[in-house]
């Protein structure tokens, strides 16, 4: 069951009142996504909008090359496909993937064009929402045009840490969903056999944990934030 307290609590609802909460609740349809599966495509017409309720979406832009970026990843309480919101002939401007296994409430058809009808507030929670990424997108772009490898990878790790780290008892600080060096390489504009160098030069100065392929667990975050202000 939902907890529409839970979700009037999201940063993307805020603001919006219990009443309209609960309306958007009762509207949605709660669903599962299995890791790896895509939850819609680059460039496929934006129909549906989704709030993310447990588990991570990362977030792939794919170029004319047949190359891939990972732009982001998309946690709990944060929506996907905002797009939608903005009425027809949007367009995904990039694919969403199943980072773990995921569940959403997701509103597509009448029930999107309904709670756009009696809840006008949405449209400017999406452009809210995509402000953000834009901001971070810029940042990111005014990184790979001046910052070394080495200060983007920090960068690109400290982003997640604040996203999704756990402290563990020791002091480290757990990313809590499965993450590659390609996805790290990825956001931080880079080669993964670069990435690699960085994360294993990391890995035996202590900054990271080693032996965690698709584990980041960073051991030292000062350092780290040291290396980012560089």
């Amino acid at each position: 069951m939902l907890d529409p307290a839970a979700l009037a609590a999201t940063p993307f609802l805020a603001g919006l009142g219990a009443e309209a909460v609960a309306d958007l609740a009762a509207a949605g349809r709660t669903r599962r996504l299995a890791r790896d599966a895509v939850l819609f495509e680059q460039d496929a017409p934006a129909t549906a909008l989704h709030l993310v309720l447990q588990g991570r979406l990362k977030v792939v832009r794919g170029t004319a090359a047949g190359e891939q970026t990972t732009l982001r990843f998309v946690g709990p309480g944060e929506p996907a496909g905002v797009l939608a919101l903005l009425g027809p002939d949007q367009r995904y401007p990039a694919t969403a993937i199943a980072a773990t296994d995921v569940v959403l409430l997701s509103w597509e058809g009448p029930a999107l064009r309904g709670v756009v009808e009696r809840h006008p507030a949405l449209a400017a929670a999406a452009l809210r929402a995509m402000a953000g990424r834009t901001r971070e997108a810029h940042d990111r772009l005014h990184e790979l045009g001046n910052d070394r490898v080495e200060r983007r990878l920090a960068l690109a790790v400290l982003r997640l840490v604040r996203q999704a780290g756990v402290k563990e008892p020791d002091g480290a600080v757990r990313i809590d969903f499965p993450l590659g060096r390609q996805d790290l390489a990825e956001m931080a504009g880079t080669t993964l056999a670069t990435a690699s160098r960085v994360l294993s030069a990391w890995e035996a100065a202590g900054i990271l944990a080693a032996g965690g392929r698709l584990k980041i667990v960073l051991r030292d975050p000062a350092a780290l934030v040291r290396i980012a202000e560089e």
